[in-house]
């Protein structure tokens, strides 16, 4: 996921692996270093090191050269592992959020819109983390009628009675997007056909909802939402 110089040889990387977020000091040989880009994935033997564990072995298991050759896409991707780096960042086994990752980059590499998967996998990845938004009944009261409103910092949809300061509008169509970006398989999603208004509406509604809880990406979603 990153890797930055240490001495001579050798790097210090971060490496997202079925058991979470791993540091790491890399002993591979400077001719391999390839191997060890962002966006690479690999194989990794590890050993107990006096700090943090020392990587000794690596092969390589895939690369995303679709990501490469698309300024748009290889900006979506590093989204998406700084999304990572914020949500899960301890070492913690996380094996579904490891298979989300790997299936959405693998997804953009393979073309899926972005828009539509950028916004799929950020609601994927909140509800791993328990805080998706509500958007089947009002936050507030629990009404699943008219519910017209939402807000980031109220959790989700409101009804019209419980509207309060900060809830913007939310039209059905855009609710009924969002719904389906929260409930759907990759598959469902690569055949669905939303009008280009609502797949832009609600990048900015989930934007806003990342944000909220992870401030520090505003540099990546700014201007690119």
């Amino acid at each position: 996921m990153r890797r930055q110089p240490l001495r001579d040889t050798q790097e210090l990387l971060v490496l997202f692996t079925p058991r979470g977020r791993v540091d790491c000091v890399s002993r591979v040989s400077v001719k391999r270093t390839g191997l060890l880009e962002p966006l690479t994935c690999i194989r990794a033997h590890l050993r107990l090191g006096r700090s943090l564990p020392q990587l000794d072995e690596v092969a390589l298991e895939r690369t995303y050269g679709g990501l490469m050759t698309d300024y748009d896409r290889l900006h979506w991707a590093g989204y998406l592992l700084n999304l990572w780096l914020e949500a899960f960042p301890g070492e913690i086994e996380n094996n579904d959020a490891y298979r989300l990752l790997r299936l959405s980059l693998d997804s953009l590499d393979a073309g899926l819109q972005a828009e539509w998967l950028v916004s799929w996998c950020e609601l994927q990845a909140m509800r791993l983390l328990g805080s998706a938004p509500q958007l089947k009944r009002c936050v507030r009261c629990g009404s699943e009628r008219s519910l017209p409103w939402f807000s980031v910092a109220a959790g989700g949809v409101l009804c019209e009675d419980c509207r309060g300061p900060g809830a913007s509008p939310l039209p059905e169509a855009l609710r009924d997007w969002m719904t389906f970006l929260q409930r759907s398989n990759l598959l469902r999603l690569a055949a669905a056909e939303p009008e280009a208004e609502v797949v832009a509406a609600a990048r900015e509604r989930i934007a806003d909802w990342v944000l909220y809880a992870f401030p520090r990406l505003q540099r990546f979603l700014k201007g690119g939402v």
